[in-house]
């Protein structure tokens, strides 16, 4: 049997079902709630930001 979508894909749509269904959609909720129970890394956090700089361009 052959998946009609990649895992990538999968597990990204899986990630937003669970940050609209548990944070209401906010991913700034979502990354709040993660931050308390774990630190980012320095590098976590440069990686984010490229993200977030892509997003805006």
């Amino acid at each position: 049997m052959t998946s009609l979508i990649s895992r990538e894909e999968f597990y990204a749509r899986h990630s937003e079902q669970y940050v609209e269904e548990t944070f209401g959609g906010s991913l700034p909720a979502f990354l709040a709630a993660f931050s308390t129970r774990k630190k980012f890394t320095e590098q976590e956090i440069d990686e984010l930001q490229k993200v977030i700089d892509r997003m805006r361009g």
